[in-house]
């Protein structure tokens, strides 16, 4: 027991000191690269900012004498010290877990973006290094048929056991999220502002959905507002955590086309929804397919893309779900299985529904409530049915 203390008490101070340099003002990521550069041991740097001797740890000449000064400043400063070692204790009693850059678990796919982070604060957990991870990604103000295809691919390559990874923000990003969660996939938000602050104030209960079934990860420190300027750049860390990016919607100067660009700087494929050709919300994913994207018409273009590196893995899933569909179906009365037999994780609306069975809609409407009642099936969207798997998946 006490060894574990005595570990975990290394772990915390070692974490206390990457808090402290990550979180310092006035220094650029740039600038303190360069001073770990000259000591790598962030610990020093922090001892000897306590003792103002600073300006030791680094060689002559490796500083620029205009700098010198600030540099000196900003790393003895005791306000800067002060508040930030507080903050690192009010974290610690809220829950919110620290990744740093020298610990085992880091995200490997973070270790060659540009400027990776020097530490990840998250609540939940990280995506699993060896579970295949998607980027979907779009329009914030996005057409119902774009949050129809984000929902239902999202929940058809959810349970396929690929992870969800996006920006929590409203439109596509949302859809997405909702869908892997309602499939009881995992799903992992990367924010703009502190993991604490939840942006938009509107997806709170996803938000908190997504703490239970994946995670919420941000660079920034815990109580950054959702400044503007911290979007772009927490874009890099949605592509390096996932394998590959899935843009539904986007402009012609979409901020989903900044994600891309890290993404194809990271070596990773870039899939598009087309769209019509006069359509402002098809300008930026019609360019990608000009440009090289993979043109994308149901899941089963992304699973396959994923089948070299993951195809044991997603069989193995498939395999799952079939057993559980079996006996999950072995449950349902016989007009039930009627209704049933014609979903799946893509939304079908009730007209569908009714052209498909020949039921009349008041004696279809009764099914799909009782079935929605028994947990059978789920209503993503107003009039738009899918199947439940959550329940069967326990079983």
């Amino acid at each position: 027991m006490s060894g574990r203390t005595t570990e975990q008490g290394k772990r915390e101070d070692r974490e206390r000191c990457w808090h402290w340099f990550h979180g310092l003002q006035g220094i650029s990521q740039k600038e303190k690269e360069e001073l770990l550069l000259q000591c790598p041991d962030v610990a020093v740097w922090y001892e000897e900012s306590r003792k103002s001797r600073v300006k030791d740890c680094w060689k002559e000449g490796m500083v620029p004498a205009s700098r010198t000064e600030h540099l000196q400043s900003v790393l003895q400063s005791d306000a800067q010290r002060e508040t930030l070692l507080k903050s690192y204790e009010k974290l610690k009693k809220e829950g919110i877990r620290i990744v740093t850059r020298e610990d085992e678990d880091y995200p490997e796919g973070l270790r060659t973006v540009f400027q990776p982070p020097f530490l990840l604060y998250y609540y939940g957990r990280l995506p699993e290094e060896q579970a295949p991870s998607l980027a979907v990604i779009g329009a914030r103000n996005c057409s119902v048929y774009g949050e129809e295809i984000a929902s239902g691919f999202s929940l058809r390559l959810s349970a396929a056991g690929i992870q969800i990874v996006s920006g929590m923000a409203r439109g596509i990003d949302a859809a997405a999220q909702r869908a892997a969660i309602n499939a009881v996939g995992s799903a992992y938000a990367v924010l703009g502002s502190g993991v604490d602050v939840c942006y938009p104030r509107e997806n709170k209960k996803l938000y908190e959905a997504l703490k239970e079934r994946g995670g919420v990860i941000s660079e920034e420190v815990p109580g950054t507002p959702p400044v503007s300027w911290n979007f772009p750049k927490r874009n890099r860390i949605i592509s390096g955590l996932s394998d590959a990016v899935f843009v539904v919607e986007a402009r012609e100067n979409s901020g989903s086309l900044i994600t891309v660009s890290y993404a194809l700087e990271q070596g990773k494929e870039i899939y598009a929804v087309p769209g019509r050709i006069y359509e402002r919300l098809a300008e930026g994913t019609n360019r990608l397919l000009q440009e090289g994207a993979y043109l994308v018409r149901e899941p089963e273009d992304i699973l396959r893309g994923f089948g070299e590196k993951y195809g044991l893995f997603l069989s193995e899933q498939e395999d799952k779900k079939k057993i559980f569909k079996r006996n999950w179906n072995l449950l349902l009365a016989s007009r039930e299985k009627i209704v049933y037999a014609c979903l799946s994780l893509r939304p079908k609306h009730i007209e569908e529904l009714q052209e498909e069975t020949g039921m009349d809609i008041p004696e279809l409407t009764s099914l799909l409530f009782d079935m929605e009642q028994k947990h059978y099936i789920k209503q993503p969207l107003k009039n738009y049915f899918i199947i439940q798997e959550n329940e069967y998946q326990q079983n």
